[in-house]
């Protein structure tokens, strides 16, 4: 081979390999910076833009998974922010332009909400090993052993939310329901009593506090905090259903008719739980009065939601001779 040959092969490596290296140490790099740019501007479109062409070329660039993340986020496509917010993650954040706090609380809370608790919760604990004096990842790591059955760990890591900052009206409702979902209802009383007395707005708050109360047979206690939660349009048709349940025990039929009534004149989506109860606890009262009809008027709009609802396929039955004439017509009418 001439030695020429050689030298133009070698120039051409040469300017190739100079070529790689502009791309990698100055090209990639400035897409990246660009994306960060664009994006505290608020310009998402070109944010996402740049930070794909450098993930593009650079598979392994962790700051342009991080902040196609971030962009994704703040334009509200929260599932690819995920995967982005993940890859970044398994790629490794550590040395990179990446605030580590506020990236392991958003993936952390990106992990809870696409029901991914577990790893949701190892970000937690390393949150807690890295800020042990913030009661926000106790609290939030105590909810999710809450959902996971784990009661006995909920418990001690909101107790420790509560001590770092007892003012705080949602970790004393949280720990009223790991004690309520527990059966402990006394215990879960005086935790939505501190709620309620920390934030007197909180119907969440009201109703799991009527429950509780329902739930110890002190029913006349508990009508007036579900009373309060019903100025909730989201706690309304529960809170109504559990004071209709309250009167019911009572014995007082008629009242309990009426907050029954009013359950039934708020359900929105038919099949929810609390739709079919609302129905199936008026139709008891119609029963108990012996308007037959009514009865059977929830009874139906019950069975054509879940036909194995109870026994509500057996009041059919039962009640089967009432469907004739004007009963028939009757029970086709809007309740």
């Amino acid at each position: 081979m001439a030695v020429g040959t050689i030298v133009t092969i070698i120039l051409v490596l040469g300017v190739g390999l100079l070529a790689f290296l502009l791309v990698k140490t100055v090209v990639l790099p400035k897409r990246a910076a660009m994306a960060r740019n664009y994006l505290n501007k608020n310009d998402l479109l070109k944010a996402i833009r740049n930070a794909k062409a450098a993930i593009e070329k650079d598979p392994l660039d962790v700051e342009a998974h991080y902040l196609l993340g971030k962009a994704y986020l703040a334009d509200k496509r929260e599932e690819l922010a995920f995967k982005e917010y993940r890859s970044a993650s398994r790629l490794g954040i550590a040395g990179k332009n990446i605030p580590e706090t506020e990236f392991r609380e958003t993936l952390a809370s990106l992990y809870a909400k696409f029901n991914e608790e577990e790893e949701a919760l190892k970000e937690y604990v390393l949150l807690i090993k890295q800020h042990p004096e913030s009661p926000e990842y106790y609290y939030n790591a105590g909810k999710l052993f809450n959902s996971r059955g784990r009661s006995d760990l909920a418990g001690q890591y909101i107790q420790k939310a509560i001590s770092l900052n007892p003012k705080e009206a949602r970790y004393r409702f949280e720990l009223g329901m790991n004690y309520y979902l527990s059966r402990k209802f006394k215990e879960a009383s005086t935790e939505f009593d501190a709620a309620i007395k920390l934030d007197p707005s909180d119907s969440q708050s009201l109703l799991y506090m009527g429950k509780a109360l329902k739930d110890s047979k002190d029913y006349a206690a508990a009508l007036p905090y579900l009373e309060k939660a019903t100025h909730d349009q989201e706690y309304r048709l529960r809170s109504l259903v559990e004071s209709g349940g309250c009167y019911m025990s009572l014995k007082m039929i008629d009242k309990a008719t009426q907050e029954l009534e009013r359950a039934v004149n708020n359900i929105v989506k038919e099949a929810e739980p609390d739709s079919l109860y609302a129905r199936y606890f008026l139709a008891m009262c119609y029963e108990k009065t012996k308007e037959y009809a009514k009865a059977i008027a929830q009874w139906d709009k019950i069975y054509a939601q879940k036909r194995n609802f109870r026994d509500v396929g057996e009041k059919l039955a039962q009640y089967s001779e009432y469907r004739t004439g004007t009963v028939e017509k009757e029970s086709g009418a809007k309740p």
